[in-house]
């Protein structure tokens, strides 16, 4: 009985180590999963990034693609961060109900000025999706890749803002000079919109399947972008 006791007490130990790396572990890699904007100026945000998409029609292909990534994950993606993430979730409001992973790519898109179906788009499977946005000479599939190699594989590609499709999930990875990203609404802890080291998402490390489509080189959707 004393044996039964103690070997209880053993698993309980062990269980709960385990529970306290994971959790720690899955912390560890999000950088940001709050928002420190007021969910009210995101209005005021969206007009201005609007005035900006009017004076970019004369800059170059590089400005433009520099200028796409910079709204995007400086003056959308920081609205969005904690809003509360569900498998159902459409709604249009940072941090107001929740949100699913493609409707957060298709949202965040359409806010910045991206003229896409937000609804249907966010309902294909991201594949599909990804086609749907970026011209095939601008994607790129990896099967059974480790992280490492796969982040390298883009980082060989080039800094900017590409969108991902894995296994059952889809986000933007941005790669950059002060690090690389996954930004998406995590159907795993926190069970937010986040933005997490590349290389420490465990969505992104256990997929086996890949898709990146690479928005901020892609010469149409640039050109459309900047059409108003």
């Amino acid at each position: 009985m004393k044996k039964a006791i103690q070997m209880f007490v053993l698993l309980l130990l062990v269980s709960g180590l385990g529970y306290y790396t994971y959790r720690n572990t899955a912390r560890a890699s999000v950088i940001t999963y709050e928002s420190n904007r007021n969910a009210a100026d995101y209005p005021k945000t969206l007009d201005s990034i609007r005035l900006i998409r009017k004076a970019l029609h004369r800059k170059s292909q590089a400005e433009i693609a520099k200028t796409f990534t910079h709204q995007l994950t400086e003056n959308i993606f920081p609205y969005w961060y904690g809003t509360n993430w569900d498998f159902n979730g459409t709604t249009q409001k940072p941090n107001e109900g929740s949100i699913a992973c493609g409707y957060f790519v298709t949202t965040t898109l359409r806010d910045l000025g991206v003229n896409i179906n937000r609804v249907k788009l966010a309902q294909c499977a991201s594949e599909q999706m990804i086609k749907s946005l970026v011209s095939e000479v601008n994607i790129e599939r990896f099967s059974n890749k480790n992280i490492q190699e796969f982040e390298q594989a883009l980082k060989t590609k080039g800094n900017g803002l590409y969108v991902v499709g894995l296994d059952n999930h889809t986000g933007f990875l941005h790669i950059a000079d002060e690090g690389n990203f996954f930004i998406h609404s995590s159907g795993a802890r926190p069970f937010k919109v986040v933005k997490e080291k590349f290389s420490e998402s465990a969505l992104l490390i256990k997929s086996k399947y890949r898709v990146v489509g690479k928005l901020s080189a892609d010469k149409k959707l640039l050109n459309n972008w900047t059409k108003i």
